[in-house]
C-alpha cells in the first residue's frame, strides 16, 4: 500500500458519555413548568406527518415519463 493510501490516524476530540451526563444533569435542573413545555413541544414535533406528499410525487413521476417520451421521440426521429 502506498503512503498516500494509508489511513490517517484518528484523534478523539470529545467523549460521548460526558456529553450524555451533562444533558441528564441539565434536564434534572428544569422546573416542572419547563419540563411540561418541553414535553408539549416534543409531542407537537411527533405529530408532524411523515413521508412524501402524494401530489408532488405523482407530478415528479409524470414529468419523468414525459421527459423519457420526449427523449425517445427525438432519438427515434433523428434516425
Amino acid at each position: 500500500m502506498s503512503h498516500d493510501q494509508r489511513p490517517a490516524r484518528m484523534r478523539v476530540v470529545s467523549d460521548a458519555a460526558a456529553n450524555r451526563g451533562n444533558a441528564v444533569a441539565a434536564n434534572a435542573a428544569r422546573t416542572p413548568a419547563q419540563q411540561a413545555a418541553a414535553a408539549k413541544a416534543a409531542a407537537v414535533e411527533a405529530d408532524a406527518p411523515k413521508g412524501l406528499p402524494i401530489v408532488p410525487a405523482l407530478l415528479f413521476l409524470a414529468g419523468c415519463g414525459a421527459g423519457g417520451a420526449l427523449v425517445t421521440m427525438l432519438v427515434v426521429g433523428s434516425h
